[in-house]
């Protein structure tokens, strides 16, 4: 009997150390940094055999969070560990990781796509703890896209009151040389109709043709001159102007406060920046709008004038063929 019953005990405590041992790697670790979390999901079998899941978050540089999960399968032997992955990982180099087991942390050497090798420790955790890490990222991820953002902002804000002071230089120039533009039409129309006046007065028909072809190349001169108004006009200050009007538009003119800006993310460095840019576009927006505004109705008046003008001037040449 007391054979047996040592027998039994023998038994039990062999059955209780299998169990351990099946048991030693079984359970969540998770790796942090500041870039990224890792968390291995892992059970182990009586004969050592290992599976589970590997997932990873990753925060880059740009404020993006990208992820990746890839199932394990392995084994645990005398303190050592192989783990195996079916899928690709962007982030190991090979399909394969070796590393050793003490205590409650399982320690990994990692080989990435330059084949730099690190060592990777693995603490013994729980998924919401993975959670919170890759949590914390994701909202360090935001603050660095904002602050992008707003520093882009800030750039692009920049340029457009570099652009806006040039536009309202080139807009002034050309306003103060409006009156020749329709000097040159006056002009082109007065020699248009004294050539019609001089075909009236002419016997001769060969003349009188001369005459008035030399009155369809002055309508030409002056179509040279509709094209040189369109492309300043149009093309030059219209076209830009059209373009900076939307830029401004599309500024709410609201800069926000330090407050504000810190709450979403802005570092002191952004928001500075962001100040800066937005108070000085809202001046430029100030200043670009009144002019601007003249400038068209100026063109609009430029425009009737041409319209007139160019009517004037098919009256005569249709009247210089008639009298041809």
């Amino acid at each position: 009997m007391k054979g047996n019953f040592h027998s039994l005990v023998l038994v039990s405590i062999l059955l209780v150390g299998t169990a351990c041992n099946a048991s030693q790697v079984s359970g969540t670790y998770v790796a942090h940094a500041s870039t990224f979390a890792e968390m291995l999901q892992l059970t182990q079998t009586s004969d050592g055999q290992i599976s589970g899941v590997l997932s990873h978050v990753e925060l880059k540089s740009d404020g993006s969070v990208s992820s990746e999960q890839s199932p394990v399968n392995g084994t645990a032997d005398a303190g050592q560990l192989t783990l195996k992955f079916p899928s690709v990982l962007s982030f190991i180099s090979g399909k394969s990781l070796a590393g050793t087991i003490s205590g409650n942390a399982i320690h990994l050497q990692i080989v990435d796509s330059s084949g730099n090798i690190s060592s990777e420790t693995f603490e013994r955790s729980s998924a919401s703890q993975f959670k919170a890490y890759a949590d914390e990222m994701k909202s360090r991820g935001q603050g660095i896209a904002y602050n992008a953002k707003l520093l882009n902002l800030a750039r692009e804000y920049r340029e457009t009151v570099v652009n806006a002071e040039n536009w309202i230089a080139n807009a002034q120039a050309h306003a103060q040389r409006m009156p020749n533009a329709k000097a040159d039409y006056d002009r082109i129309e007065s020699q248009m109709n004294s050539l019609v006046e001089r075909e009236r007065q002419t016997l001769d028909s060969v003349s009188r043709s001369q005459l008035s072809v030399a009155v369809t190349q002055a309508d030409i001169a002056g179509k040279q001159v509709d094209i040189q108004v369109q492309q300043v006009w149009d093309l030059g200050i219209g076209d830009s102007g059209a373009k900076l009007e939307k830029e401004f538009t599309g500024s709410d003119g609201n800069c926000g406060t330090d407050q504000q800006l810190r709450k979403q993310g802005a570092t002191n460095q952004a928001i500075s920046a962001w100040d800066q840019a937005c108070k000085q576009v809202l001046a430029e927006r100030a200043k670009f709008e009144p002019i601007y505004k003249q400038m068209s109705e100026q063109r609009a008046e430029l425009r009737s004038f041409q319209a007139t003008a160019q009517a004037h001037r098919k009256n005569l040449v249709d009247e210089a063929n008639r009298i041809q």
